[in-house]
This record gives C-alpha cells, sequence and structure tokens, in this order.
C-alpha cells in the first residue's frame, strides 16, 4: 500500500515499482492515516510506503496503530522531513526503512527488495551480494544523516547492518572514499553550516545539535576543515544577507 495525500506521488510510487517487476499481488492507496490503518487491517498488508505529514492522521501514528493491529507489515517512511526528531522516531516506532523525498527510482528499488522478491531472479549470485553491499552502505549512511546529534561508532554502524566492524570500515572506505570517521565529521559541518547561515541558534547550541563533545572542540574543527570560526562564519553569513537585503532594496526604489 502507498499512503501519501499527494494523488501524483502515489501514481509515480506505483509506477517506479511496477516498473521494476516485483512480484507485487495487488496495489493499494491511501491519502491519509485513518485509511492507511483501515486498508492495513482489512487486507492484513505485507508493506505499506507511508508519507509522515498528512491530514486527519499522520504517517508516525499510523505506522504506530498498524504495527500493533498487523505485526507482520512492513513500513518503510517516504518523506520530505529530514528533521532528526521525526526520524528518530521512526526509528523508535519499529520502521523498516526510511528514505528522503524526493526518493529515485534506484533508491526505491534497494529499499523494495529488502522485502519483496522480483519477478527476474537470473541475478548471479555476485551481482546479489555486491547489491546488498551497497544498500548495507545506502543505510548506514541514512542512519548517520538522521542521528547526527547522538555518538556515532563504528560498533554501533556495525550492528545495525549486522557486518564485522573491520569488513564494513573497509567496505565503507571503499564505496564513498571517506573512512567512517571522516563521512560522519563532514556531514555534522554540513549540518552546522545550515544551522549558521539559516538559524538565529548559538555556536554552543549548533554544537551539541551537531553532535559534538563541546563548543570548544567544535570551534576548533570546524576552523580546520573551513578556514574561519564557527562565529566568523556565522558573522559573514549575516552581512552577506544584509547587503542582499539592501541591494534588493536599492533597486526596488
Amino acid at each position: 500500500m502507498i499512503v501519501d495525500d499527494e494523488p501524483l506521488e502515489r501514481e509515480v510510487l506505483t509506477l517506479m515499482i511496477k516498473k521494476h517487476n516485483f512480484k507485487v499481488n495487488q496495489f493499494f492507496e491511501a491519502e491519509n492515516g485513518v485509511d492507511a490503518v483501515k486498508l492495513a487491517k482489512e487486507e492484513q498488508m505485507d508493506l505499506v510506503i507511508m508519507d509522515i505529514k498528512m491530514p486527519i492522521m499522520d504517517g508516525l501514528m499510523a505506522a504506530e496503530i498498524i504495527k500493533k493491529e498487523v505485526s507482520h507489515c512492513r513500513i518503510i517512511f517516504l518523506t520530505a522531513y529530514d528533521e532528526f526528531d521525526f526520524a528518530y522516531r521512526t526509528i523508535k516506532l519499529g520502521a523498516d526503512d526510511f528514505l528522503l523525498k524526493p526518493a529515485h527510482s534506484e533508491e526505491i528499488r534497494r529499499a523494495l527488495t529488502k522485502f519483496i522478491p522480483m519477478l527476474d531472479t537470473n541475478l548471479i549470485p555476485t551481482h546479489l551480494e555486491e547489491a546488498n553491499e551497497h544498500y548495507d552502505i545506502v543505510k548506514v549512511k541514512d542512519y548517520i544523516e538522521v542521528n547526527l546529534h547522538i555518538e556515532l561508532n563504528l560498533e554501533k554502524l556495525s550492528k545495525l547492518v549486522h557486518l564485522n566492524s573491520q569488513y564494513l570500515s573497509r567496505l565503507f572506505k571503499q564505496e564513498t572514499g571517506f573512512t567512517i570517521t571522516q563521512y560522519i565529521t563532514s556531514r555534522r559541518l554540513e549540518k552546522a553550516k545550515h544551522y549558521l547561515v539559516h538559524t538565529r541558534k548559538t555556536v554552543a547550541e549548533i554544537s551539541e545539535k551537531c553532535g559534538f563533545s563541546d563548543s570548544n572542540y567544535f570551534a576548533r574543527v570546524f576552523r580546520k576543515y573551513e578556514g574561519t570560526t564557527p562565529t566568523q562564519y556565522q558573522q559573514q553569513a549575516i552581512v552577506g544577507r544584509k547587503k542582499r537585503l539592501n541591494s534588493f532594496n536599492n533597486f526596488v526604489m
């Protein structure tokens, strides 16, 4: 079942799934959480792809009910909400996967392959192994992205994908060109830069929200990679906004 309040989103997802020849006997659609819960119970749904932000009942509440009423049902969240609190709640609810809009066809295929067999089974074992390894790295990257605010380490990420920690470390470097530590740091810095430019949060608040142990350490790491301090970076962004605003006002006048 595809659950989204946007008809076009439901149509596109249906076309993507049919394109990949999955063994799906029936497709169902729902435009809100209430309808999704009703259909899931009536049809004993096996798999649900569901948006979070919907009218009447959102996807988080619907998923919680579905997981209780139809325990075997798998739930994949597909949402534009990439904030940490929403993503963390989906994990707590027992979500089986989490994809951010706009998800590409290949991302959808990888997510569904974990739960639905495909009609075309001519893939040789080597290709299947490579696909699974790639999916594991995608899963690790997705988990990192929505959990930058908490402690992340190789042991925790290895348990997530059920791989030996040393093997995951080598595989991650092979796939991304970065060590896991380098990747986490780069993503935390990108998130910090976003907050520095687009919010009024203090450097200390941003440091905590991006998973750095303390604001002084955050400042040292930030300066090492960006060549400036977080405060200076934030001030430069403010000055830049004022200049753009003045230019616009002068143009209008």
